[in-house]
């Protein structure tokens, strides 16, 4: 597993253009001194500079010619882009592939989505995430104040058009929850996170999460709303992807 101070490496040494460019060249194949400076038309001393960062930070790697000792060939380190590939798999990886499933979880995870009237933002992400990762997260959403309609219009005209399920949906405090265990709460409503709303409620001993997410009910019009909430859809969607991606990298590294 990298350490920080390698990733940071990582991140610094594929910072530069030329860098880049030095590396998705050797993805490809293993090149000399001389073939990368044709390639790139960089001068000798500069090709040098960003060679030695890129094998410093552990991407690229360096090995004398079998044939002519005085020809040495650069190379990417697959063993250490992989494990790079892993951290990033784990911590950033969010785009959501629609021919591929999102990972099993071998212990499904009790997740809370929060809002202060368990209104648009909390109830679509409970039923996104029933229909996105029906095997990795077993979703509930809640309110700390009394709702003030059971299921927003917005709501259910956005989650038909992606073909998303509304059953057994409808708005709830958090007491109606009382005695549930939770894994993790995500809180998707700034002021619940701040603890401006009334009645926020301690969290002790629960892994805690913020998404500050647009509510698509601030919009003043109907057509401002649904594009409010498509927007809010398409967010959920990634940050769920990423989330399931990250506990599913948390239980292999367990393992």
């Amino acid at each position: 597993m990298l350490s920080e101070s390698q990733v940071i490496d990582i991140f610094k040494a594929l910072a530069d253009p030329n860098r880049l460019a030095l590396f998705r060249l050797l993805l490809a194949s293993d090149l000399t001194n001389s073939e990368l400076m044709d390639k790139t038309g960089l001068r000798q001393n500069l090709l040098s500079h960003h060679l030695n960062i890129l094998v410093e930070s552990g991407l690229v790697r360096v090995q004398r010619s079998i044939g002519d000792a005085r020809r040495h060939y650069f190379s990417v380190d697959l063993a250490q882009t992989q494990q790079f590939t892993a951290w990033w798999e784990r911590h950033g990886s969010c785009a959501p592939d629609r021919d591929q499933a999102l990972p099993v979880l071998r212990r499904p995870r009790r997740v809370l989505f929060l809002c202060r009237r368990n209104s648009a933002r909390s109830l679509m992400a409970e039923a996104l995430a029933r229909h996105l990762a029906p095997d990795a997260l077993i979703p509930f959403s809640a309110g700390i104040e009394e709702p003030e309609e059971t299921l927003p219009e917005v709501a259910v005209r956005t989650l038909a058009e992606h073909g998303i399920s509304t059953a057994g949906l409808a708005a709830k405090t958090l007491g109606e929850l009382a005695g549930q265990p939770f894994d993790q709460v995500i809180t998707v409503c700034d002021i619940v996170h701040e603890g401006e709303g009334a009645g926020t409620p301690p969290l002790y001993g629960v892994r805690q999460a913020h998404w500050s997410l647009n509510d698509p009910l601030e919009a003043t019009t109907p057509a401002e709303q649904d594009r409010v909430a498509r927007e809010l859809l398409a967010e959920l969607r990634l940050r769920l992807t990423c989330l399931v991606r990250r506990l599913a990298a948390e239980e292999a590294a367990e393992a």
